[in-house]
């Protein structure tokens, strides 16, 4: 813990996850308290920084790159894509062609990447514009793109949240696993959820559709 807080400060000047006053706050309280059995992404990503390793979003950037290797100039909507459109900016940089979408944005579209300070909801006919979707933990997002993709045809991946969100029946799942089992099983023969270990750090689970 003392090692920790020796470098918050090195961190929180760098803020390399373009962190809010209130979230490097409550990182910083973690720090000094950590929680049983689970940790939240600003201290994964914390911890990921401590270790020399890439941060969740680099590493998200780096595997939508890989798999989409031969289609660089594809036309791409992140959904949920936070206050910065980091991810967004990432990718935009390897040269797809990016569209962001989130309700807490706090930035304005560019020459090469167009913002959207809106929720995702799957009866949007918004995706024939795009070639992918892609999402990183858009908490209750997920079950709407999921069904506004399928729906259109449209191939998308989704790195998913460690804790279930509520549905759009309104149901609550208490469970991340059952939460993961309600999303496949919304249509088990288009969908593949695998657990993809991009180092011995952690394994994330991604859910995307077998055309993706």
């Amino acid at each position: 813990m003392f090692y920790e807080l020796s470098r918050f400060k090195d961190y929180m000047k760098l803020n390399p996850c373009e962190l809010t006053p209130m979230q490097l706050a409550s990182l910083e309280m973690e720090i000094t308290h950590p929680m049983l059995l689970k940790s939240s992404d600003e201290y994964v990503d914390f911890k990921l920084w401590l270790n020399g390793l890439p941060l969740r979003q680099e590493r998200f950037a780096k595997y939508i790159s890989r798999r989409l290797k031969n289609h660089k100039n594809a036309k791409i909507l992140e959904v949920g894509c936070g206050r910065t459109g980091k991810l967004s900016k990432m990718l935009s940089e390897e040269g797809f062609q990016m569209t962001g979408m989130d309700p807490k944005l706090e930035i304005s579209s560019t020459h090469k990447i167009q913002f959207y300070r809106q929720r995702f909801n799957y009866k949007t006919t918004l995706l024939n514009n795009y070639d992918y979707v892609i999402a990183q933990e858009p908490c209750d997002a997920t079950e709407h793109i999921i069904r506004a993709c399928l729906e259109q045809n449209k191939p998308f991946l989704i790195s998913l949240c460690g804790s279930p969100h509520t549905l759009i029946s309104g149901e609550n799942i208490d469970d991340v696993y059952k939460w993961f089992d309600f999303l496949v099983n919304i249509s088990p023969n288009q969908l593949v959820l695998r657990y993809v270990e991009f180092d011995n750090f952690f394994k994330t689970p991604i859910l995307r559709s077998k055309n993706f």
